[in-house]
């Protein structure tokens, strides 16, 4: 039993050794069933895959490494989707999405060097940092995007 976002949840996981060829996954070396259980929800169940071999990544590593990986959704791609809209993309060609992808994420490392130089926490948001990157700051902007070092 454990706390996630104040709710008490038990995470329940089977693992098995698996090869690629039996599941259609390169390189698929184990498979896992998640099941979590929270009080006043229905269970939820999530299929796994890794190309660790269960020496290298057991039950208790597995569910660590589940837990943390909620850490990249809740950093970048939050970060992305909230500020820069990234999940209503409705851009479908695979280049596209790729350079796409690339300017956005430039766009929140320019933003996260900005508010990181910022006195006041309260000046640290995306809105902030868009105004203060406006026409009259582009050539700034260009200059800390073609230089070998950033000088914001």
């Amino acid at each position: 039993m454990e706390r996630n976002k104040g709710a008490r949840e038990s995470r329940t996981i089977e693992t098995r050794p698996t090869a690629p060829e039996d599941i259609g996954f390169p390189m698929a070396a184990q498979v896992a069933l998640l099941t979590r259980q929270r009080t006043g929800r229905k269970d939820e169940t999530v299929g796994l895959v890794t190309s660790l071999p269960p020496e290298q990544l057991n039950a208790t590593q597995w569910l660590q490494a589940n837990r943390q990986g909620w850490g990249i959704e809740n950093g970048l791609h939050q970060r992305l989707d909230v500020s820069l809209h990234d999940d209503r993309c409705r851009v479908r060609r695979p280049k596209a999405l790729w350079i796409f992808g690339m300017f956005r994420r430039l766009a929140n490392s320019l933003f996260i060097h900005w508010r990181s130089r910022q006195p006041k926490p309260h000046f640290k948001t995306t809105t902030h940092f868009q105004a203060a990157m406006g026409e009259e700051n582009l050539t700034l902007a260009m200059r800390f995007i073609t230089n070998k070092h950033s000088c914001l």
